[in-house]
């Protein structure tokens, strides 16, 4: 670093400073709040401006320590060299510098002895008792004061956490207001729904009344047709007249369907409930396909060597094997084309034929149904051999096995 020289200063020198007047005893307005106050205000003020001149002064005495020695030159400190640049743009001498800053520090020192001198009284023994009361009075305004405030503190705190509290109280009394709102029209809403469902209920009875009253009384009409029928012919028949049989057939099928429609109604009436455990079971047949497939599908390499090696063996079997290959073709043939027809049937079929194998409720239901066409009050177990019926012709009779 290059050494900064100063050029000479040739200002004439400050006037010294004048010296302050006695301070005179501090009367009872001194200790007023505000005075005391701006006081101390004044005082800290003047600490700071003291410490800021500490710091020029330590800065002039590491310069003369290490001044005309060139490796304490390279060692200075930034603030040292922001120093130095200062005194340098501004032409001002060193030594005239230092001169400066003495007299600054020697007037800082009288005017904080002038700004303690009436503080003083507070730890002299030998001032005043009434000097220390005004100064034990301020102290307790003080105290007094911050105890006030943080009183008021407090309770600002207090009244904001009341507020909070009746807030967030107002604000679940509205959400318990709200929910009990909510619950009444769901409530109403629900009433609504019940009395619309009863007037529908009422509306469907109504038309079933209308309609049952006009099928019983298209009932009554046909029976009294058929007592009317019935005199007709037997006045024709003692007439001597007789009536051709295609009548009789006629009444005949009238009854077989409406037998076959009672019937119907009454399965469809047994098949809504069977519909359901029916989708359940094609549901737990189908993921139990899917498992057997993804089974299928891992075997599937060891078959196809195994198909390889036995189509190898079935080019060198002999001729007597094959009737039982196509035996054997014929009744997967036939199991794939029931299972294809057992696809293709109505819903009440297959419930009946097939829902028992998936179902132990179709099974306990189909059970019943055949248990209807036993005797009634005795045992369902046979108590005889029973006899089977002898063979339709001659081909079932040549597959029994003849003693």
């Amino acid at each position: 670093m290059n050494r900064l020289d100063p050029a000479p200063y040739t200002a004439a020198l400050p006037s010294p400073h004048p010296p302050l007047p006695p301070f005179p005893p501090p009367s009872r307005a001194f200790w007023e709040p505000a005075n005391v106050i701006d006081r101390l205000k004044e005082l800290h003020e003047t600490i700071k401006l003291a410490q800021a001149l500490e710091k020029e002064l330590e800065v002039i005495v590491r310069a003369k320590a290490i001044k005309g020695d060139s490796e304490g030159l390279e060692n200075l400190s930034t603030s040292d060299e922001e120093f130095f640049k200062l005194l340098y743009i501004n032409k001002i001498d060193f030594k005239c510098q230092e001169l400066l800053s003495l007299e600054a520090a020697n007037a800082l020192i009288s005017k904080l002895k002038t700004q303690l001198e009436p503080f003083r009284v507070v730890a002299d023994d030998r001032s005043p008792w009434e000097e220390k009361s005004r100064a034990i009075r301020l102290c307790d305004q003080l105290q007094k004061y911050k105890r006030n405030k943080l009183w008021r503190k407090k309770k600002r705190k207090r009244v904001a956490e009341k507020l909070a509290m009746e807030k967030e109280k107002f604000e679940q009394l509205d959400r318990e207001a709200d929910e009990w709102m909510a619950r009444e029209i769901a409530k109403d809403v629900a009433k609504q729904k019940v009395a619309k469902m009863k007037e529908i209920a009422k509306l469907k009875e109504k038309e079933e009344r209308k309609t049952l009253g006009s099928e019983l009384e298209l009932a009554l009409m046909v029976e009294k047709l058929q007592e009317l029928r019935s005199i007709r012919i037997q006045k024709l028949k003692k007439q001597g007249r007789f009536l051709p049989d295609e009548d009789d057939q006629f009444l005949e099928r009238v009854k077989a369907a409406v037998e076959e429609e009672e019937r119907l109604a009454m399965a469809a009436a047994g098949t809504a409930a069977a519909k359901d455990a029916i989708a359940t079971a094609e549901e737990s047949s189908r993921k139990l396909e899917m498992g057997r497939r993804n089974n299928n599908n891992e075997k599937n390499i060891k078959d196809d060597k195994n198909s390889q090696e036995a189509a190898a063996a079935v080019m060198t079997e002999p001729e007597d094997n094959k009737p039982m290959e196509h035996h054997r073709c014929g009744r997967s043939s036939a199991a794939a084309a029931t299972y294809v027809c057992s696809l293709n049937l109505p819903m009440e079929y297959y419930h009946y034929y097939y829902g028992s194998n998936h179902d132990i409720g179709t099974l306990v239901e189909v059970r019943r149904r055949w248990d209807a066409y036993l005797r009634s009050g005795g045992s369902r177990i046979p108590s005889h051999w029973v006899q089977p019926p002898p063979p339709a012709d001659q081909i079932w009779a040549s597959c029994l096995l003849k003693p």
